[in-house]
């Protein structure tokens, strides 16, 4: 078996067992809050310590997501979730708030992060500012190339990759599509994404301008392996449990290096399929990765259309050879579509062109009849795909687990006293009694098996007997049902320590200020402005000009702003091999008497903080919206913060109030889409698209107005303005 990582995605239990008897080695998933898939069925808390119990029987691992931005109101929440996640045991959590990530080393120790792809780490330098701030293994953005990911892999100093490597892709970058949260209400960044890049947008052909193909590496998951990526990752917690089993048993099968029968490509396409893509792995410019002509599922292509006829009772009849076996109740789909998907229909009545006798199934190679719907649109010559295969199904039985049948996860080490007049078992710290009269045993060698076998019935408990010893000097009788007792009253003590040991860390969690002490209260409020290089600024009085600059900025652009007022902000995105062009970039700028700097992410605060810029602040693209993720960038060297476009109105007010300096936006052309992809046009109706420092921006031609609370700081951010 590859030592490499098979993660697979789980949306509820059942689906999680289907991924294991598939042959996944970890699955992730999430609970009903805080998970970026809100909409999957996601699991309860006991769900999910019955399924880290079978994991960890089996060697296997289980990931919980909690990769959701956490407004300030709901941190209590938050807390109280991880103090359970941190009971239940997983083997780490997957994180997108820096606010969430600090709670967890300050009081939850015990939960793992491993760092999602919504933080966007697409360089080295954003891999190690992560690997500074306590995770232990990165999910890279999905857009870098096998290069990319082989030099960050060499140079990260041994902390754990994972990539994927199948399902569906977003359009923007992860973490930085803004289109729900800002015209639907829906915030991805909530786990609540509306599919914004699935919908079409006013062409007449073709419509679906971001539309992205699914990722699909098949064999050239070797590659990752081979740059020594972890953990191989398969995309789609809102799938079936047929779907996730079904890729689970194919990248199964390639990392193993399994020949003969198996899953097929063919199979996976039958169960869902969109027109597939490797992105960016093998480099930038070759083929689009979008698909603007079709949504959805499309099924495996078993065949063409050679004619529709009519019997005598005036039915239509479909015909086609098949390069498939099909079965009475298959989906098959056309060419033919409306409103972005492929017409389908199932299979009714099925015989084989030559005997016209009706049959449940024919083999792959035959001329085969299918009975159409009356008006079901077809024409010659068009394609036929098996959208649902019933062999397909049946390849994978629904598989079922009692929790009962798995140890907990907490060992306990007993000891049971037995004396004249009462028994006791003591257990991490807590002890329970029962008195009784307890008279000689007439079989004294059989006691220690009678105590073993009633503390080994912890059933549904989180607890798992460990090492057991019995102080029984003067070799009595403990009768079984005593024995019963005396471990619920013990497993009821333990459950009472724990869950004081639990709220007591919540409490302490809770009352953790964020580190207020030392932050500067009633900030003067400022009026600020960004621009970037060459835009015009606008009449008024600015106490800041801010520049978006790049590495390649050039010397007479950045020397028309005197060093002593102009701030210089550094790109959302600089790739791999673009990033030591910015490191020297910002060290030659520094030297030269630009001391103030603005970072977009981890990576380039990292960056500022090493060429030694002491003055910084934070753009809205670090997302710090609740009192830990302040403390948190705070503490890395932010001094100024500016909120996100996102925010609620009471989260607003807020940060107006958190002792933090924040400033907020009055006016913004808010990018909704941030985007390595060309789309397939750059023309829709109501957007403004365009390119940007090698990226595509999708926003609005006219400049959002927001609200900022009474009396704060405001900027101006012209930065993202569509060129005119």
């Amino acid at each position: 078996m590859s030592q490499t990582e098979l993660l697979s995605p789980a949306g509820d239990f059942e689906t999680a067992l289907a991924a294991f008897d598939a042959g996944a080695d970890a699955v992730y998933c999430g609970l009903a809050d805080f998970s970026a898939r809100a909409f999957a069925k996601n699991l309860s808390f006991e769900d999910l310590g019955h399924l880290v119990r079978f994991a960890h029987a089996k060697g296997r691992k289980v990931y919980v997501t909690f990769n959701t931005l956490v407004d300030e109101v709901d941190v209590e929440q938050a807390v109280e979730t991880l103090s359970r996640l941190e009971e239940i045991g997983p083997d780490a959590l997957i994180v997108q708030d820096l606010g969430i990530a600090r709670l967890c080393r300050r009081h939850f120790p015990g939960l793992a992060l491993h760092a999602s792809t919504q933080l966007v780490a697409h360089n080295l330098e954003g891999v190690l500012a992560l690997k500074d701030v306590g995770f232990t293994r990165v999910v890279l953005a999905r857009e870098l190339s096998l290069a990319e990911i082989a030099s960050i892999s060499k140079r990260c100093g041994g902390l754990e990759l994972e990539c994927f490597i199948h399902g569906a892709l977003c359009y923007s970058i992860s973490g930085l599509c803004l289109f729900g949260a800002m015209e639907k209400g829906r915030s991805g960044n909530r786990g609540k994404c509306p599919y914004c890049c699935r919908m079409g947008y006013g062409q007449p052909v073709n419509p679906y301008i971001f539309s992205m193909k699914d990722l699909r590496l098949g064999e050239d998951v070797r590659k990752l392996v081979d740059a020594g990526v972890v953990s191989l990752k398969i995309e789609g917690r809102m799938k079936s449990s047929l779907y996730v089993a079904a890729v689970t048993k194919f990248y199964r099968q390639i990392l193993d290096s399994r020949g003969g029968k198996g899953v097929t490509l063919a199979d996976l396409e039958t169960i869902f399929s969109r027109r597939t893509t490797e992105l960016y792995l093998d480099g930038k410019g070759k083929e689009s990765p979008i698909d603007p002509e079709s949504l959805g599922h499309l099924g495996a292509p078993i065949g063409t259309v050679k004619r529709v006829t009519k019997d005598r009772e005036g039915r239509r009849w479909l015909r086609f050879h098949t390069a498939r076996a099909l079965e009475v109740h298959d989906g098959l789909q056309f060419d033919t579509m409306a409103d972005g998907r492929h017409l389908g229909l199932g299979i009714r009545e099925m015989r084989p062109a030559i005997s016209r006798t009706p049959v449940f199934e024919v083999a792959a190679g035959t001329d085969v009849e299918i009975e159409l719907p009356e008006d079901f649109p077809i024409r010659e010559g068009e394609n036929v795909y098996c959208s649902m295969s019933n062999a397909v199904k049946r390849m994978f039985p629904i598989p079922s687990s009692r929790p009962s049948d798995y140890p907990g996860n907490i060992k306990i080490d007993l000891e049971v006293t037995i004396a004249a007049d009462s028994i006791s078992a003591a257990a991490n710290g807590v002890t329970a009694s029962i008195p009784g009269t307890f008279v000689s045993a007439k079989n004294p060698e059989k006691t220690y098996d009678a105590v073993e076998k009633a503390f080994s019935k912890l059933g549904e408990t989180n607890y798992a007997l460990g090492k057991l010893s019995l102080v029984d000097p003067d070799r009595r009788f403990a009768p079984m049902s005593v024995l019963n007792d005396l471990r619920r009253d013990l497993v009821e003590q333990l459950d009472e320590a724990r869950e004081k040991a639990r709220r007591a860390k919540v409490e302490a969690a809770l009352a953790d200020d964020g580190e207020l002490s030392g932050i500067s209260q009633g900030n003067v409020a400022a009026r600020r402005l960004k621009i970037r290089v060459g835009q015009t600024v606008p009449a008024g009085e600015w106490d800041e000009i801010i520049v978006a600059v790049t590495a390649s900025t050039n010397d007479v652009e950045v020397g028309s702003f005197a060093a002593s007022k102009a701030r210089l902000a550094l790109p959302v995105y600089t790739a791999e091999p673009d990033f030591n062009k910015l490191r020297v970039f910002v060290k030659r700028l520094h030297r030269e008497g630009f001391e103030k700097w603005e970072a977009s992410d981890l990576a380039t605060l990292r960056l500022l903080k090493a060429a030694g810029v002491s003055d910084i602040t934070a753009d809205w693209t670090l997302y710090a919206f609740n009192s830990h993720a302040l403390a948190e960038l705070s503490s890395l060297g932010v001094k100024r913060f500016v909120a996100s476009p996102e925010n609620v109105r009471e989260n607003l007010s807020y940060l107006a109030e958190s002792g933090y300096d924040i400033e907020f936006l009055a006016q913004q052309a808010t990018p909704l889409f941030v985007s390595l992809t060309k789309p397939a046009a750059e023309q829709a109706d109501g957007l403004a698209i365009y390119r940007r420092d090698n990226l595509w921006v999708t926003t609005r031609p006219v400049p959002r107005t927001f609200d900022a609370p009474a009396g704060a700081s405001v900027r101006l951010d012209l930065s993202w303005n569509p060129p005119e």
